[in-house]
């Protein structure tokens, strides 16, 4: 795959963010102690205290991605990356207020996504 595509830079994996994007998106979220990681065979994350207030202020639903019956938080290998990108319900729940936002955008019919700036510029600033 070329590198330098739309649906490696940013795409849909199911509900949440994949491609560069995605793999970027979980680097910065663990790097600023917002994300701790958990045991198990999968990598799996925990929100930490500095996280849930984080992500609240950016309008993600991280109540209703932990009442959810699907997994809260996990590493989803990224097939272009081929380093872990954020799956499960907090994945989705993220996404969602990144569209929200106006940070991505969905490409109708495609799983591609437009990044209007980068996560990490959403990270750095309040959505209040």
């Amino acid at each position: 795959m070329r590198r330098n595509t739309a649906i490696h830079r940013a795409r849909t994996c199911y509900d949440h963010l994949a491609g560069t994007a995605g793999v970027e998106l979980l680097d910065e979220l663990l790097s600023r102690g917002m994300l701790e990681v958990k045991g198990g065979a999968r990598p799996s994350y925990g929100v930490t205290p500095e996280g849930t207030r984080a992500l609240t202020e950016r309008k993600v639903d991280i109540l209703l991605a932990l009442k959810s019956r699907r997994m809260f938080a996990f590493g989803c290998l990224d097939w272009t990356e081929r380093r872990p990108h954020l799956g499960g319900a907090l994945g989705a729940a993220i996404l969602d207020a990144l569209e929200l936002a106006g940070v991505v955008r969905r490409e109708e019919g495609s799983r591609a996504v437009s990044l209007r700036e980068p996560v990490s510029g959403w990270l750095d600033r309040l959505n209040l």
